[in-house]
Order: structure tokens, then sequence, then C-alpha cells
């Protein structure tokens, strides 16, 4: 007897589950996608070359390391890494374990997942899944004529959209009552109190501290950029992500290494032997240092807050993982399922949001109690 299952939402962990579930020949799926297209954020993700996985994958890198800890003894990088191999994806991997399609354009991505979904899936693009209500023990999607067995959502978060169509994103889910933690802004940028504005188009290479109440949070280096009103770059979005799983808000500040690796007297040798600092500083930094010289080593910006929605790569927040088994499966709602960015899990940047997307689809689609 043939099996109906609906995945709502065809981004990188929809995709990757209709792909699973197509090699059971009693299997039929149908993908609902509100957009035009499969796989929007996917092709623009990694700045168009798709960081699909990091080779150092660890519970620490997310916001729920004890469920993540569980995830990953049963699927790990190894695994997700062999079954996009499997489907003829060549990968590279960067001097810091990050891993891309080998032809760094991320709809290579898209393009393998597609062809390997075969004729047992129907894609309806353009349709919007406004209600999801359960009809004894199978499940109606909006005003659809079929029941299905089973239901994947997979429709992400609203990262990244401008504030108009992030209105009712999932509303789908309130009659459910599932339980869910507020959607917040992760891996986004810093908007700072007291900001110098001339800064605004500078960047450099450094090491950062996110500090609160001067104690260290989270270190990392990397490039900062300075905008009109705050900081981004891959440094600061990861400062971002530990900002968020903070308690409280209060007294946070980053602490700018301007002169990392350098002797600590640098500086003062600069100034006494040049008498500027242009040989070491970008030029937007030198003005400031002259109108008012700061610590080099520990150059303090307070937070504000960080960017909004519209502006993260990903979103904190969403269905509690305490309302799911391992497998993914809603613990009131037998045969109902939640993947990807749906789930409260986010890591920091470097493919590791990518990653959970594919191993929670792995992991909701193994085995026979999916089938069953």
């Amino acid at each position: 007897m043939e099996t109906k299952i609906a995945i709502v939402g065809a981004g990188a962990s929809g995709l990757l589950a209709a792909k699973k579930l197509s090699e059971s020949a009693d299997m039929h799926v149908k993908l609902f996608e509100k957009g035009k297209q499969v796989g929007a954020k996917l092709r623009a993700s990694g700045g168009g070359r798709a960081n699909i996985l990091n080779t150092d994958i660890r519970p620490c890198h997310y916001n729920r390391p004890d469920f993540m800890e569980r995830l990953l003894a049963r699927i790990g990088y190894a695994e997700v890494r062999d079954e996009f191999a499997a489907m003829g994806l060549r990968m590279s991997i960067d001097e810091e374990g990050r891993v891309y399609p080998a032809t760094l354009y991320a709809p290579t991505v898209v393009n393998v997942l597609l062809e390997q979904l075969g004729s047992r899936v129907e894609v309806r693009c353009e349709t919007p899944v406004r209600t999801l209500r359960q009809e004894d023990s199978r499940w109606r999607i909006n005003d659809e004529p079929e029941l299905f067995d089973r239901v994947i959502l997979a429709s992400g978060s609203p990262a990244g959209m401008i504030v108009k169509n992030q209105r009712g994103y999932n509303d789908y889910l309130t009659d459910l009552q599932i339980k869910r933690n507020p959607l917040i802004p992760s891996l986004t940028g810093f908007r700072m109190m007291a900001y110098p504005k001339l800064l605004f188009g500078c960047r450099v290479r450094a090491n950062v501290r996110l500090l609160q109440h001067g104690r260290p949070v989270f270190e990392e280096f990397g490039e900062v950029i300075f905008k009109e009103d705050g900081i981004s770059g891959i440094v600061v979005l990861n400062c971002s992500a530990h900002f968020n799983r903070l308690a409280s808000k209060e007294d946070c500040e980053v602490s700018i290494d301007l002169l990392t690796g350098d002797g600590d007297t640098q500086s003062d040798r600069q100034l006494r032997e040049h008498g500027s600092l242009s040989g070491i500083l970008h030029p937007k930094l030198c003005e400031l240092y002259a109108q008012q010289p700061f610590d080099l080593r520990d150059f303090r910006l307070k937070i504000a807050g960080t960017y909004g929605i519209e502006s993260a790569q990903v979103c904190s927040g969403g269905i509690c993982t305490e309302e799911l088994t391992d497998r993914f499966e809603l613990k009131r709602y037998p045969g109902l399922y939640a993947i990807g960015e749906m789930v409260d899990v986010d890591g920091v940047c470097g493919g590791y949001n990518l990653f959970f997307a594919f191993a929670s689809a792995l992991a909701a689609t193994a085995g026979r109690g999916f089938y069953a």
C-alpha cells in the first residue's frame, strides 16, 4: 500500500528528506514550497558558494549541545558527507575545515538534490501551507483532497526576509499549540552605543572577544566590517550566536585587538619612530585614534543589540527540542516531524547550520520507524 508523505518547505532539509523518501518504492511524496523556486536560501548560502558542512562538528558549536550530542551519536560529519558523495557531489575543504561543493557554486548542491528526487516526488512551488490539521491519524494540508500519512515540517524560519514577508510566517503551527521559543536573529551583526561613524567602510582582521561585565564569553580571530551604526563579519556573527545564549544581555561589549600577533609596544614604537600609525592601521582607525586615542589591543565598543531578523543568516528559536523524539517526530503528534531551522537548534558560522539541516533530515527519514 502506498504511503502518502507531505513535506512543507523545499529548502535544504526538505529536499534531502524528499530524496531519501523517494528511495522507497511504496512512497509518494508531495513537496509544498511557498516560493517560486526550491532551495532559495541554499542557492545563496555561503556567499553563493554553499558552505554545506564542517569537518569539526561538535555539540559545543550549537545552542542545544545535549540535543546535538544525541544526534551526533547517530549522524555526524562522515554520514552527511558520504550521503552527498553518493549523489556524485565533489567537495572541497578549506584550511579551516569548511566544506563546499568543488564548483564553489551553491546551485550545484540544489541541482544534485533535484536530480535525485525521481518520479515519486511531486514538487509544488508557489503553494504556501496555510492550514495543517489532523483528521483521525492522518493529516490534511490546506484543502487538499488527499490526506497524508506523514508530514515533515521543513519550512525554516524568516531569517533574511524583509519585515513585510516575516508576518504570518509558519502560522499554520498555531492551532497545533506546539511549544516554541521566540524567534530572534542569530548570526547577525551588532548595533553599537556611542559608535564612531567615521569607521563606516573600514575592514580589519583582528582578534575579537565578546565580554559581559568585563569577563570573556567568546573569542575568535577574523575579519571585522565596520558599518554605519555597528559591526559585522563572520567573527562578529559568531559572537552574536553566543550573545543570544546569554540569559541576560546587560553590560555586553566587544573588545577588538587590532595588533594581534604583534609586540605590545609596536604602536608606541611606530609613533616614536614614524610620528603616526599610518603604516599599521587602516586610515579611518588612524583618524579616530588622532581624535581620541584608544588601546589598540583592547578597542572596546558597547553593544546596543543585534541587527534584525532581516539581516540574520539564521534564527535562534523555533520548536523546542523537548517536543521532539530523537527521530524528530513530535511526541504529541505521531506522524508529524520537524527538521532543520524549524527546530530551536542553531550553530555558529562555518557550515554548522546546513549540517544540522541535512543531519536532521537523515535522522527523521532513517530506519523502519518512519515507514511503519
